[in-house]
């Protein structure tokens, strides 16, 4: 990225992008299964048992329910599998990554005799809760070309502002820069689609002309559309909890949030059609996304009966403050192969960094322990995703972005259930979970429904668990949000393997 021009002002309300949308709300806010080979061997169904680390990153309580001091971390491997289709055609991507995605420790102490607070807790526990390492291929023969989202950035805007004077000494990464901080971001592509030859103004002679034509021609097009994400969101969470006449576990959460993404998307796209002057097109887009934020936790675990326990937590939302930034590159070939025409400004687009809440959410577990042979366990969550929120709202984007979400994302249920049997120093252990999809039109994102397994073994104070989850769920994968906005179904599936080395300390 050598002779970048950093851009600092292009402003939230100019832009017209694939960055700072809906479904990219939902993506950075969300939370996969996370966290310790225990946790995730039950699915996450831990919010009236407590007494493990990532536990707490459900309930609060949690921490209050060991018996001493503790501390684990967790190594795991993932493997994603995409299956698109996109106009008849299948193509399959798998992706595979190796993380620590947990790491934690909980100190207990017991309280004094015949005293209210009868024990309380402090702990610190790192959880990876989204890794983005993902790829998704969609290939196959569209009757929209490319070039349609050029011309409806380009349309409406005068020739004038398109043509680089090389007798100045502008360059194009001049003329890319000036059109981004003064007209926007969809300025900025109407120029690369008119500086590649991929559109031509219909009147080249008038430049206060702003209607513009496709240089592809009339007919199919061939795609190859990838988009590679890499990086992660993850959470700390600074817990304290007490035991109430050794009954009543209450506890608190104050959580540090951090997102960090790249996406890479590229797109290329050939035809043979007799009317076209440009026949080969591929058009990169490069996408970095920091994000830092906080939320906050209450929890209560009860203990009804000595087998009987019920849990809530009520979660906050998440307030983020996200910062993006963009490259950009195209190439065209024309009907003579030789001619080839690249557009690469050399320019990194800094966009305002705007907030983001996430919706907040509320959950109610149950759990039932056949004293010391195994429990099994059951949350149920309900999140309303219409209560999420771009701003500033003086953005004209945002306000879009606020009026899909009330009319296309819904409250949502997520069930999950697990179960636990110990047979002397071995555990075995099992779950299912259920996510509705936070659309109300399920052709865009389907329920999510999963499995878990696992198992542990415990010699002296050190305890090792291994888990194996398993997740899949149907979704739409639009290509760009204005002109070739088709979209492409994809299949997804995820299995995670989890090694989690714990220690009684």
């Amino acid at each position: 990225m050598k002779n970048i021009l950093i851009l600092s002002a292009l402003f939230a309300s100019a832009l017209f992008s694939n960055a700072q949308s809906v479904s990219d709300g939902l993506l950075y806010t969300g939370q996969d299964l996370n966290g310790t080979a225990r946790y995730r061997g039950l699915s996450g169904a831990f919010g009236a048992l407590g007494g493990d680390l990532s536990a707490i990153g459900s309930n609060p309580a949690s921490s209050v329910v060991f018996t001493n001091n503790y501390a684990a971390v967790s190594l795991g491997i993932l493997g994603s599998d995409n299956t698109s289709n996109y106009f008849g055609t299948n193509t399959i991507t798998e992706t595979s990554d190796v993380t620590i995605n947990q790491a934690g420790g909980v100190l207990v102490f017991e309280g004094p005799e015949n005293k209210t607070v009868s024990k309380f807790a402090m702990s610190l526990n790192y959880d990876m809760t989204r890794n983005f390492d993902n790829s998704v291929n969609a290939r196959g023969t569209s009757p929209i070309s490319i070039s349609q989202y050029f011309l409806n950035n380009a349309n409406g805007i005068a020739l004038d502002n398109f043509i680089v004077r090389t007798g100045d000494g502008e360059t194009v990464g001049d003329l890319y820069q000036f059109l981004g901080q003064d007209f926007g971001f969809g300025a900025q592509q109407g120029f690369l689609g008119y500086e590649s030859f991929l559109i031509d103004s219909t009147d080249d002679s008038d430049l206060d002309n702003t209607n513009y034509v496709s240089n592809t021609g009339t007919g199919s097009f061939n795609q190859d559309y990838l988009v590679q994400t890499s990086g992660y969101s993850s959470k700390f969470s600074f817990n304290g909890a007490l035991e109430l006449n050794k009954k009543w576990n209450l506890g608190i959460n104050l959580n540090s949030h951090v997102i960090s993404m790249e996406r890479f998307t590229s797109i290329e796209e050939s035809n043979s059609n007799t009317d076209a002057s440009i026949t080969d097109v591929r058009f990169d887009n490069t996408l970095f996304t920091e994000a830092n934020g906080f939320s906050l936790q209450l929890g209560l675990i009860g203990k009804l009966t000595e087998n009987l326990r019920i849990g809530a937590t009520y979660e906050s939302p998440t307030w983020y403050t996200v910062e993006e930034s963009q490259i950009q590159e195209i190439i065209t070939r024309g009907t003579n192969s030789s001619e080839v025409a690249r557009v690469r400004p050399d320019v990194l687009n800094i966009f305002a960094p705007y907030q983001l809440r996430s919706p907040g959410s509320v959950t109610g577990s149950i759990a039932y322990i056949f004293g010391k042979s195994g429990l099994l366990s059951l949350d149920y969550t309900s999140k309303d995703y219409s209560q999420m929120r771009f701003s500033p709202d003086n953005s004209d984007l945002f306000r879009n972005n606020n009026q899909i979400i009330n009319e296309s994302l819904e409250r949502a249920a997520s069930i999950r259930i697990g179960g636990e049997y110990r047979v002397q120093n071995w555990t075995l252990r099992a779950g299912y979970r259920m996510e509705e999809s936070p659309y109300a039109n399920k052709n865009i994102m389907d329920d999510l429904t999963g499995y878990s397994l696992g198992f542990g073994y415990t010699w002296g104070k050190t305890i090792l668990d291994i888990s194996y989850d398993h997740s899949e769920r149907d979704y739409s994968q639009q290509l760009f949000d204005t002109g070739l906005n088709t979209s492409a179904g994809v299949f997804n599936e995820m299995d995670n393997i989890v090694f989690t080395l714990g220690f009684n300390l």
